[in-house]
């Protein structure tokens, strides 16, 4: 028997070779399922194998063998376990736990440091972006040349400033290009309306018609030679009995394909025309007639925009809607106050004030000439309609700002009040429903809070002083801020008949609308009914029905609410068009309706084009009117469709 301590040892050695043995197998077993995932996987392992056995028989020489030496032919490295584990993501996390460790105990003098190199390293990145994308041309928004030359301005500026040593000054270099290059991009690229054009818009002509007899012979025989023949086909009646039995007996064999235009007075048009008259056999016969043609329904006609109403009228009546729009621009013949100025470019929101200016002048106008028009609250019962919508008073967009639709309010009460001496109601609906169901439109919330807030100039020495008729309460304190004048020419009040003053004159409803759960029919119909004939005005209202689970607005009264809706008569209109799959962008066109200018509804159609320097520039050109508001199948039929759109 061996002595004791040889067998210790003995049993340790095996001891050794067994857990040798376990770690070879494990290793193995790992190496082979990491492997064989690639076609080449059961080789590697085979020779990791190998590499096993010979480092075994060779000890530490194979080992050394794998620091940055060659192995030799046969042998393999052992793939490591765990470099072989995808943990890039919790070693990018644990990484990104130290830097965050590293920045909370970094000294601030450090801290600064790092800061400054962090924003010059990103300046520096933008100046480069800058510069590729000036060689690639590829900015959102024009001017290259301009820009390239900015970059050009910035390094050398930036050069001047390093050697000089003035660091501060390298940063508000950089300020002055970001602003520059901020600049160039958006309205700054874009042509500004002119104001004078904007105040001057709405002016009426006066023109006679002697001034502008020759003027609009020369246009009418230029562009209309055709319409002037139908002109007596249709208008003339003699004529238009020659041609019935004569087109009855065989379709076509009359015709009058052009007319000239020889004389004009207050009460018609002296046209001369070409007769054709197709025989049996075929043989046509021509003769130059003249005749006289009156205005329908025997309107005079004294001064140029009559006149050109007139014209309008009758090519609408023989179905030659695109040519109403040439009459319509005729140029030096009338008014404009038809005209959308130019560059408006109503999708910048908030646009110019200047342009926020020209609608409210121009909704005023109309809002004026329909309240000094008696026949027309007569028939209409004092019921009026105003449609203002560009985006900022567009309810259903959420570029919508109370301010702008409380500005034009603003606006149309003083005018009423100062101008027409009307005593005049603003009103805004209070809350509909029952219980806990009572709630405001979106759009309507907190809208009296504002309105009273506003500048009315109605302080004592100020120019409207004395003009409101409600006490101004500070919410805030609760107290009195302004006191109210009972001898005031503007109140405010909410929607129903118990609302109704006697002294009032004109009421203004701002935005009507119903809520799901609750209408507005009710307390609006009943403050109609109360003022008894008086004007109300609604301004962008919204009485369409919404169905609700509780059974209001169904479709019992359905016909009734239908009813009073449409006896509102319109008075103003103004509204953008959009691509039918697209909202708010890009503008197609514009509809137009002013009873102040523009007694029809006139369809625009936008156009762009670029000025010098790559300035953009658009402009609005009519292409028809009709005498109601047209179908979204008549605006899509009628507006042409252009490339650059």
């Amino acid at each position: 028997p061996k002595p004791k301590g040889e067998a210790m040892q003995s049993s340790a050695v095996m001891l050794q070779r067994r857990v040798a043995v376990v770690c070879f197998l494990m290793t193995m077993m790992h190496s082979t399922s990491a492997f064989l995932t690639s076609p080449s996987g059961l080789g590697v392992a085979l020779r990791g194998t190998a590499a096993i056995g010979a480092r075994e028989r060779g000890g530490l020489s194979a080992l050394a063998m794998q620091d940055g030496k060659k192995i030799r032919e046969g042998w393999a490295k052992i793939p490591d376990a765990i470099t072989q584990t995808d943990n890039s993501a919790k070693r990018q996390q644990n990484a990104a736990m130290r830097a965050r460790q590293a920045q909370a105990d970094e000294p601030e003098a450090l801290k600064q440091m790092r800061l400054k190199r962090e924003a010059e390293e990103r300046e520096a990145a933008a100046a480069a972006d800058a510069a590729k994308r000036s060689e690639d041309k590829n900015f959102v928004a024009g001017q290259d040349a301009r820009e390239a030359r900015l970059i050009e301005e910035y390094k050398k500026r930036a050069a001047e400033a390093g050697k000089k040593g003035e660091g501060e000054g390298e940063g508000e270099v950089q300020m002055d290009i970001r602003e520059k290059l901020k600049g160039m991009q958006g309205s700054a690229k874009r042509m500004k309306v002119d104001p004078d054009a904007l105040l001057h818009q709405s002016e009426l002509s006066g023109q006679s018609m002697r001034q502008v007899d020759k003027a609009v012979k020369a246009f009418l025989n230029r562009n209309h030679a055709a319409a002037l023949g139908e002109f007596v086909m249709t208008y003339n009646a003699e004529v238009a009995e020659r041609a019935g039995k004569a087109n009855a007996f065989m379709n076509g064999s009359f015709r009058i394909p052009t007319g000239t235009l020889v004389s004009i007075d207050d009460t018609g048009l002296e046209i001369e025309c070409t007769v054709e008259q197709t025989g049996f056999f075929g043989n046509t016969k021509t003769e130059v007639e003249t005749h006289r043609v009156a205005y329908p329904d025997g309107v005079t006609c004294t001064d140029a925009d009559t006149f050109k109403t007139v014209i309008m009228r009758m090519l609408r009546q023989c179905n030659r809607l695109t040519e109403t729009a040439s009459v319509l621009d005729m140029p030096d013949v009338g008014s404009r106050g038809w005209h959308i100025p130019n560059n408006l470019f109503l999708n910048q929101v908030p646009c110019d004030p200047n342009i926020r200016d020209w609608f409210y002048r121009d909704a005023c106008d109309a809002v004026q000439v329909a309240l000094e028009d008696e026949e027309l609250l007569k028939s209409t019962n004092g019921r009026l309609r105003m449609e203002v919508v560009p985006p900022e008073l567009n309810p259903e967009m959420d570029t919508f700002r109370v301010g702008t639709m409380l500005e034009l309010v603003r606006e149309l009460g003083i005018r009423i009040a100062l101008v027409q001496d009307k005593r005049v109601k603003i009103c805004i609906q209070g809350s509909l429903g029952e219980g806990i169901f009572t709630g405001l439109p979106l759009m309507l919330s907190g809208m009296r809070r504002v309105l009273e807030g506003m500048d009315w100039q109605s302080q004592p020495g100020d120019m409207y002083e004395g003009i409101l008729v409600n006490d101004i309460i500070n919410r805030g304190t609760g107290k009195i801020a302004t006191k109210g004048n009972p001898d005031g020419k503007i109140a405010f009040a909410e929607v129903g008949a118990q609302h109704v003053d006697p002294k009032d004159d004109v009421f203004i409803i701002i935005a009507p609308q119903s809520m799901v759960g609750a209408s507005v029919y009710e307390p609006l119909s009943e403050m109609v009914a109360a003022a008894k004939g008086k004007p109300v005005i609604l301004i962008n209202p919204r009485l369409q029905d919404r169905p609700s689970s509780g059974g209001v607005m169904r479709l019992m009264g359905r016909a009734e609410r239908i009813a009073f809706a449409d006896s509102f008569k319109d008075i103003y209109h103004f509204r953008l068009l959009y691509k039918g799959s697209t909202f708010m962008f890009p503008i197609k066109g514009a509809l137009r309706m002013s009873c102040a200018n523009s007694p029809f509804w006139t369809v625009f159609q936008r156009q762009v084009w670029t000025e010098g320097e790559g300035m953009e520039a658009e402009g609005y050109q009519p292409v028809g009117t009709f005498d109601s508001e047209p179908s979204p199948e008549q605006i899509t039929n009628i507006i042409k469709p252009v490339a650059n759109m």
